[in-house]
């Protein structure tokens, strides 16, 4: 059976944007486990040590919860990306198995993250959604992995603009943003020119 994770930003003591998580959490429990009881996100309840600052929380999961943990949130530094082949990885809903994309990131330790490429199209990186600056509009590739909770409501909100996005379009963009349940729009951008390739190194090319 396979196990689900739903990740949540917790912020002084509140859960954040937990309508969001909800309703992916029971998209994935119809889809895979439709005889199963509802479960309610607000219902687990956040320790007292954890009531200050930002804190990750990981809820496991599959017909019931299997496992909460929290612990105080730390972002790992991001300053290099590059393109990888993304291959015949699917990853429609949030598993806890992770191993295909983890294999990806084992060929590619000279950067700090991978982008995934499927099927000539920018997708996601391991952990996270895309943003894409033009000018002061933010685009999000259409094409993704897993659409996460802090993407759908950055599109909802019109934050966002959904567009398809090549490798060779990267050109058109001046910076890009790495948003999940932990990292809002804006927290972690970084210069296009520091998105490489394989082909690109190879010749000796940027985007910048």
């Amino acid at each position: 059976m396979c196990l689900l994770l739903e990740t949540i930003r917790v912020k002084d003591g509140k859960y954040c944007h937990p309508a969001y998580h909800q309703a992916r959490m029971d998209r994935s429990r119809k889809a895979l486990f439709p005889e199963s009881q509802a479960l309610n996100i607000n219902e687990v309840p956040i320790p007292k040590i954890f009531m200050c600052g930002i804190i990750k929380c990981r809820i496991v999961y599959d017909k019931e919860i299997k496992e909460v943990t929290f612990q105080p949130y730390t972002q790992k530094p991001i300053r290099s990306l590059v393109l990888v082949e993304a291959g015949n990885i699917e990853y429609p809903y949030k598993y806890l198995d992770r191993s295909g994309i983890v294999q990806l990131q084992k060929g590619h330790q000279d950067y700090d993250e991978i982008i995934l490429v499927k099927n000539g199209c920018i997708t996601d990186t391991s952990y996270s959604n895309l943003a894409f600056l033009s000018g002061d509009e933010w685009f999000t590739p259409a094409e993704h992995l897993l659409n996460g909770t802090c993407r759908q409501r950055l599109v909802d909100q019109g934050a966002l603009q959904e567009i398809r996005i090549t490798p060779r379009d990267l050109f058109r963009y001046s910076h890009v943003s790495l948003i999940n349940a932990m990292l809002d729009l804006g927290e972690v951008v970084l210069p296009i020119k520091e998105v490489k390739s394989l082909q690109d190194l190879s010749m000796g090319l940027d985007f910048g």
